[in-house]
């Protein structure tokens, strides 16, 4: 091919397509212990997650035991925010555009994270979400802690925060209060009589860690079951995602490597079923990993207190345990494709996001 052919054909790729690398969206401002960060398939080396370091929209977030950062959002057209992030917590962070908003989203799936939001305009939005509930915001300061058992605390520390339950139940916490959710109960107002909210928070997360150390086995017992039909709900519907769309999510890969971002399909049939197929896959993990991280935790509480067992009639913690261990690599990457799926379909679709982490269809 000749140079001037070459030069054609990049002209051509650049007005067909744009890159494949994407604005940060923030930055970690602030870091101590130990944290690793999933993005695009694959976790950052460990020595490139420092303070200073970009992060992109739908990163995957992970602090370990001895794991604190603070994060600085300041995407274009998104409200300037403050996370502070605790030990042993997952979150992913994204930006983009939900309906006729461009939605700031943190999506929660174990430890807690404090919030300090600038005030909104009338188009963006922000909120946090986990399993259960989600909390949208109008400039604000709040943390939200969801520990082990699954429960969830919601402390407000000025402006106001409106929690949405996925029973339909709404309630808001002003300056000064707090409102938990026990693990399939409903939400309810804390009495705090005086008490300082991060001394609530304090004794509220010493309780629930309480509760369910007073018997580990029952909840491995409990999560156990939960986790065996949501990993197979999960694991059929990747396979029947990748399998009927292996051409275009093979065409990304490619494309991505060449450091481009081909159109979106443009048959509106066809870009309406992949946005769904996208949606499934992200519904089906949505409450699977939140469930795999908590056996995790139990697990790693049970092997370092010596506690074993019988936790079902055919089920021991051993037998669970190993199982874990042998599905771990899998998971973590199936976990990582669904979050690349939305990213891809994200860049080629002017931001639009496929499915909000609360929406989960179920």
């Amino acid at each position: 091919m000749t140079r001037r052919s070459l030069c054609t054909l990049a002209f051509l790729l650049a007005a067909l397509a744009g890159r494949a690398t994407a604005d940060p969206i923030g930055r970690i401002v602030y870091l101590e212990g130990t944290v690793s960060i999933v993005r695009d398939e694959d976790t950052l080396a460990a020595g490139s997650v420092k303070e200073g370091l970009g992060l992109e929209s739908f990163d995957l977030l992970k602090t370990g035991a001895d794991g604190q950062i603070e994060v600085l959002v300041s995407a274009p057209n998104a409200p300037a925010t403050t996370l502070r992030v605790g030990p042993r917590t997952q979150f992913s962070l994204e930006i983009g555009k939900v309906g006729a908003k461009q939605q700031t989203t943190i999506d929660l799936v174990t430890g807690s994270v404090a919030l300090k939001c600038a005030k909104l305009t009338g188009g963006q939005g922000l909120r946090v979400v986990t399993e259960g509930a989600a909390m949208g915001v109008r400039g604000t300061s709040f943390t939200v802690s969801v520990p082990v058992s699954g429960d969830l605390l919601v402390t407000c520390d000025e402006g106001e925060v409106e929690l949405s339950a996925d029973d339909g139940s709404v309630l808001r916490a002003a300056a000064g209060e707090a409102v938990e959710r026990r693990r399939g109960a409903q939400l309810v107002r804390l009495a705090l009589a005086g008490i300082a909210l991060e001394k609530a928070r304090e004794t509220w997360m010493e309780e629930r860690t309480a509760a369910w150390r007073r018997d580990p086995l029952a909840s491995l017992r409990v999560f156990a079951a939960v986790y065996d039909l949501q990993l197979g709900r999960f694991n059929r519907t990747f396979d029947r995602v990748v399998k009927s769309r292996k051409d275009v999510f093979a065409a990304w890969r490619q494309e991505s490597r060449a450091g481009i971002v081909g159109r979106l399909i443009a048959a509106l049939k066809e870009r309406a079923e992949l946005r769904r197929d996208i949606r499934d896959l992200r519904a089906a993990l949505f409450r699977l990993e939140r469930t795999y991280v908590r056996l995790d935790e139990l697990r790693e509480y049970c092997v370092a207190q010596g506690i074993s067992g019988r936790i079902g009639l055919l089920r021991t913690t051993r037998t669970l345990f190993t199982r874990l261990e042998r599905e771990r690599g899998r998971f973590e990457v199936r976990r990582a494709t669904v979050r690349w799926f939305a990213r891809q379909y994200a860049l080629r679709n002017d931001g639009e996001v496929p499915l909000g982490a609360f929406d989960d269809g179920t």
